[in-house]
């Protein structure tokens, strides 16, 4: 039996990800099961289990490689900018942005499968790890602003970070249960830049 390359599994792993992640955008995590994910990429039952034994798996793993694209984002967003304090409201754009499409994203199921799933085993550690993960990126990102001169922050770097990715999580959460104009998600993300322009100690 010919041995199959390191380069030809991530390959089918990764498209095993972006078919489950259409499946799990429509039918949410609880509705989705291994069959679903074995008819959407195009496997064997066998041929999907090589790769992963259960639903969590699989979604743990797709987390995951959205996660290393936002810590990628995060590394080349200062380069993009002349300030990081012009990185930051780019971030806080994007996020606007990409709140307008939360129904099309995976922004449901992460809500159903950490809120209300939270209970499982695993999970609490998971986000955990994940959140931990994020801060750090976003932190550094500060820091960097902090090392230049751009900001004498008032509060922790690390706290500033904090408030900003919950922020955005409460957003997220307001989206899914009512409109972008009634959640007034540009007062809020305008709200967010004064937040953060007075917290960083930014006075120009």
């Amino acid at each position: 039996m010919p041995k199959v390359s390191e380069d030809y599994k991530e390959k089918r792993r990764y498209e095993i990800l972006m078919a489950a992640e259409k499946v799990f955008i429509e039918k949410g995590f609880s509705g989705t099961t291994m069959t679903d994910i074995v008819t959407a990429s195009g496997l064997s039952r066998g041929g999907l289990y090589h790769y992963f034994s259960n639903t969590d798996e699989v979604y743990q793993a797709l987390l995951s490689e959205k996660d290393s694209e936002v810590f990628e984002y995060f590394q080349n967003i200062e380069s993009q900018y002349d300030t990081i304090w012009q990185a930051i409201q780019g971030f806080v754009g994007d996020v606007g942005e990409s709140l307008h499409s939360s129904n099309d994203s995976l922004a449901p199921v992460n809500l159903e499968y950490f809120i209300i799933g939270r209970h499982e085993e695993g999970r609490k550690d998971f986000i955990n790890s994940r959140f931990d993960e994020a801060v750090t990126s976003l932190t550094r990102l500060l820091e960097v602003g902090v090392n230049k001169g751009e900001f004498a922050p008032i509060q922790p770097i690390r706290t500033i970070a904090c408030f900003l990715l919950n922020t955005i999580d409460a957003m997220n959460i307001q989206i899914l249960i009512m409109d972008s104009e009634k959640a007034d998600i540009k007062g809020q993300t305008d709200a967010l830049l004064i937040y953060l322009k007075h917290a960083l100690g930014i006075t120009q």
